[in-house]
């Protein structure tokens, strides 16, 4: 329920990991002219970090409210966040991304 889209919010139904693969993403984040993505979900290790990757190859800053994304355990979870912030994203929590963007 946390994660539930609220009324108003466009849903993208996927089949991959990824949300870049198989749907509309990458032609409405052009559209509307969009440069930073905020990835929340889950899993931490699966769908979330492919989602990173794919956002990063695509050139986008990419944000991960550490707060507002999980996995079924917490080894893979803390794992992938630190690789990700590594190599793909900058990982803040979520106080931080509120302080620091702008939603036009």
């Amino acid at each position: 329920d946390q994660v539930a889209p609220i009324g108003g919010e466009l849903v993208l139904r996927k089949t991959a990991p990824s949300c870049f693969f198989g749907t509309p993403l990458a032609a409405l984040l052009v559209r509307e002219g969009i440069d930073t993505l905020i990835v929340a979900g889950e899993s931490t290790s699966g769908c979330v970090r492919a989602t990173v990757v794919d956002g990063k190859a695509s050139r986008y800053k990419v944000l991960v409210p550490e707060e507002c994304v999980f996995d079924r355990d917490e080894a893979p979870h803390a794992i992938n966040l630190f690789d990700m912030e590594q190599k793909y994203a900058e990982v803040w929590t979520l106080d931080e991304v509120q302080r620091r963007t702008t939603v036009a």
